[in-house]
């Protein structure tokens, strides 16, 4: 029988990464414009906090569902859907008049982004799965080119129109919703899945499945690795730039700059480090990417002066923060995916449901550690600890090898009962 061609499914992993692109300028230019609207609103440091990450709320609520759904339902509808949403409510947070309004238009955001974000890893971690992490690596190039490119739009923005925080989230919106039409276009239905036959989903259904991953201790493993990663990851992205404005009170576009720049360039990187753990094995690589971002967030936050030195350290943050979140991703699904291919949505829910429930503590946890220790501190113990937890899980948990080829428990156990 002759091999089937690669490369339209590497060509539908193109498309998804623009949309990656497109939902990361809406998610990272948000958190430039907190400090304008905190502004104008007289918010506490605890409720921008809570604002810079509450949208990770609706993400956690529909992760699970989303990934039921990319599994039994239309994926390019999925992806259209998500898409849309993503720019209607990033649009629709202007009309926000107090901190409750703006809570509840930020965390329909992030239920619509779940939406896109777990049919676009459950796609690329199962049409290409002999390179799941190499695939899930590359992910984040588009990532670091969406935060350079919304934090950079909007901090050019309100630096040409200061407070006006509106303006570029009705920009962003726009961009998102635009290529959610276009998105219609671009996917093709028989290339957005691969390998899928008559397996766990089909003969037993979705509770069975659920069951059966529930039960499953490596699942459990990945997900507290995961979800110390996303604690640190929402806590810079999330404040980091309120923190450099509002506290050091440096420039909005240096900020972005920082961050936006440094997110792009350190997203470059991410497929060489998540490259070897498809060769060496996942544990190597996570232990190491943890203790790496620890002592970059260190000097980050604690040692750099504010000069281009901030943005190369901001870039070795995210090569190793990025690379432990999308390798949360791909230890979730080795530790459920079976051959078929059919449940790695389900996997790929559970990695983002559990992993954004404990990424939204990040805005509360620094905010209330802000007034005791300051806020250069608070971000320093949040996101250090937090990956020292990954170092330590990362080894203890991660002894067993189940990348493919090598171990496939669910599709064992289901074949079992």
């Amino acid at each position: 029988m002759e091999r089937e061609s690669n490369w339209p499914y590497w060509g539908q992993f193109i498309c998804l990464g623009l949309g990656m692109v497109v939902y990361t300028i809406c998610r990272s230019g948000f958190p430039v414009g907190l400090a304008a609207m905190g502004k104008e609103f007289q918010w506490t440091a605890f409720e921008v906090g809570v604002l810079s990450t509450i949208f990770l709320l609706g993400q956690a609520l529909i992760d699970i569902p989303a990934g039921f759904w990319v599994d039994r339902l239309d994926r390019k509808r999925l992806i259209f859907v998500g898409l849309f949403g993503i720019g209607f409510f990033t649009a629709m947070v202007t009309l926000a008049n107090n901190f409750w309004s703006a809570l509840i238009y930020r965390v329909l955001f992030g239920i619509l982004e779940g939406v896109y974000n777990i049919a676009q890893f459950a796609v690329a971690g199962s049409i290409l799965p002999n390179n799941r992490a190499l695939v899930n690596g590359l992910t984040q190039i588009f990532y670091g080119l969406g935060n350079y490119g919304g934090q950079g739009l909007v901090g050019h923005l309100l630096r040409s129109h200061p407070g006006y925080w509106q303006l570029p989230l009705l920009w962003l919106g726009g961009i998102s919703m635009a290529y959610a039409v276009l998105s219609l276009f671009l996917f093709q239905r028989r290339y957005l899945r691969r390998y899928e036959t008559q397996n766990e989903m089909a003969r037993y259904g979705f509770w069975t499945t659920l069951g059966l991953t529930i039960r499953n201790p490596n699942v459990w493993k990945a997900i507290a690795i995961h979800a110390s990663n996303t604690i640190p990851n929402w806590a810079v992205l999330g404040l980091g730039n309120y923190l450099f404005i509002h506290y050091r009170h440096y420039d909005p576009v240096f900020s972005a700059t920082v961050f936006g720049l440094g997110w792009g360039i350190g997203g470059l990187f991410v497929p060489f480090g998540t490259y070897w753990a498809d060769r060496i094995g996942r544990r190597p690589v996570v232990c190491s990417f943890g203790l790496w971002t620890a002592v970059m967030v260190f000097l980050l936050f604690y040692v750099a002066p504010p000069t281009w030195i901030m943005v190369v350290l901001s870039a070795c943050v995210a090569f190793g923060i990025n690379g432990l979140y999308t390798l949360g991703y791909t230890i979730t699904q080795d530790a459920v995916a079976s051959a078929s291919m059919s449940g790695i949505g389900i996997a790929t829910g559970f990695a983002g449901g559990f992993g954004y429930l404990f990424a939204m503590l990040a805005g509360p946890m620094v905010g209330a550690l802000i007034p005791a220790i300051g806020p250069l501190w608070a971000m320093n113990v949040v996101v250090i600890g937090g990956e020292i937890l990954v170092v330590i899980f990362g080894f203890f948990f991660l002894k067993e090898d189940l990348r493919p080829g090598r171990k496939l428990p669910l599709a064992a156990e289901a074949a079992a009962e």
